[in-house]
């Protein structure tokens, strides 16, 4: 895989995580403000309450991208492996194909002597 590649995909995966985030804090947000609109709770237990939730949701956030982006650094690093492997199985084919047809054409430059 070429490393643009690898590039755009933890691109794409840290562009998801703050997407998800974003919304959580809004959702976070609107709930919290309905809550203390109601009077369930205070509105500086409502603030209080949304600064530990977004914290929280950010360090998960930060968590899932961790995780995200070391899965995607080890697929890719097997990936490359594999075609580094592949690569090499076709070289010693591709010699062993060229020895066998100079074997051919030493053999038959043999038997025209």
């Amino acid at each position: 895989m070429d490393k643009m590649k690898k590039v755009g995909l933890l691109g794409a995966a840290a562009l998801i995580g703050a997407g998800l985030a974003a919304l959580s804090e809004e959702r976070i947000r609107e709930f919290i403000k309905e809550k203390v609109d109601t009077g369930k709770i205070s509105k500086e237990e409502g603030k209080t309450f949304v600064e530990d939730l977004i914290s929280e949701t950010k360090r998960q956030k930060l968590d899932i991208e961790k995780n995200i982006i070391e899965k995607l650094q080890n697929s890719v690093q097997m990936a490359d492996q594999e075609l580094e492997e592949l690569s090499e199985k076709i070289n010693e084919s591709k010699i062993e194909e060229l020895e066998a047809e100079l074997e051919r054409m030493k053999s038959l430059r043999k038997a025209n002597k």
